[in-house]
C-alpha cells in the first residue's frame, strides 16, 4: 500500500523516481553551471526576483504523468512550504503540504502517506529564500522572444532528477514546470489562470482523513 502511494507521488513528479525502486541509481555527474551572457543574466535575475516576490498563488493545473495519464485541478500555494493539489474527479487523490510535510491522500484506498517536502522537487517553488547558483544549480537556460526556460537541480540531491521551469514574457509569469527523474521519466504541470499574492484560507493546508480509525476533524 505504501509503495502504491509513493509510486503515485512519483507519477505526479512530487518525489524522486529512485524512491520507488529497490536499487538506487548512482547520482548524475556534476555539471558546471553555464556561463551566461549579459542578457541571459538579466533574464535570470528577473526570474529569481519574480519567484521570490511570490508569497502565494492560485491556479488551474493540467498534469501529464510519465504514463501519459492526464489530470486537472486547482493548485494553491503559500510560502514557505504550503501547497494543495486538489484533483478533479475521477481522480481520488489529494496532495497537501502544511509547511514541512507533503501528504498524499487516496480516498479510494483510504490511505494517507507523508513525505518531507524538502525531499521533493517542489521545494524550489515553496521556499521563500531560493537563490539560483546556491540553493539550486542552473543546468541550462533557453530563451526566445516569448519564453524563458530554466533547468535546475538541487546540488545536494542530484539523484532526484531535474526540474525545468517555463516562464512567459510580457508579463513575466510561471506557466509550466517539468520534472524529469534520473531515469528520464517526465511529469509536466501546466498552469492557467494564475493569480499571485492572493489571500488563501488556512483550511487549505488540512484535509479530511479517510482512514476509519482516525475519523474526526481535519488533519494536518
Amino acid at each position: 500500500m505504501i509503495r502504491h502511494a509513493v509510486s503515485a507521488l512519483a507519477l505526479m513528479g512530487l518525489v524522486a523516481g529512485a524512491a520507488v525502486t529497490t536499487a538506487v541509481a548512482a547520482p548524475p555527474a556534476k555539471t558546471a553551471a553555464p556561463a551566461l551572457s549579459t542578457t541571459e543574466a538579466q533574464d535570470m535575475a528577473a526570474v529569481q526576483a519574480y519567484l521570490k516576490n511570490i508569497k502565494s498563488l492560485r491556479a488551474r493545473f493540467n498534469q501529464v504523468a510519465p504514463n501519459m495519464a492526464v489530470s486537472s485541478g486547482t493548485l494553491s500555494l503559500e510560502k514557505p512550504g504550503k501547497l494543495r493539489f486538489e484533483y478533479e474527479p475521477p481522480s481520488p487523490l489529494l496532495v497537501v503540504a502544511d509547511g514541512k510535510i507533503i501528504t498524499l491522500v487516496d480516498y479510494d484506498l483510504k490511505q494517507v502517506t507523508r513525505w518531507p517536502i524538502n525531499d521533493t522537487p517542489l521545494r524550489a517553488l515553496v521556499r521563500s529564500d531560493i537563490i539560483f547558483g546556491q540553493d539550486v544549480q542552473v543546468l541550462r537556460m533557453r530563451r526566445n522572444a516569448d519564453r524563458i526556460n530554466v533547468a535546475i537541480v538541487d546540488p545536494k540531491k542530484r539523484d532526484e532528477g531535474t526540474m525545468m521551469l517555463t516562464f512567459s514574457r510580457n508579463p513575466l509569469k510561471l506557466t509550466e514546470w517539468e520534472v524529469v527523474d534520473e531515469r528520464g521519466a517526465s511529469t509536466i504541470v501546466a498552469l492557467d489562470d494564475l493569480e499571485t499574492n492572493v489571500d488563501l484560507s488556512k483550511s487549505l493546508w488540512s484535509f479530511k482523513d479517510p482512514r476509519p480509525q482516525r475519523g474526526g476533524p481535519p488533519t494536518k
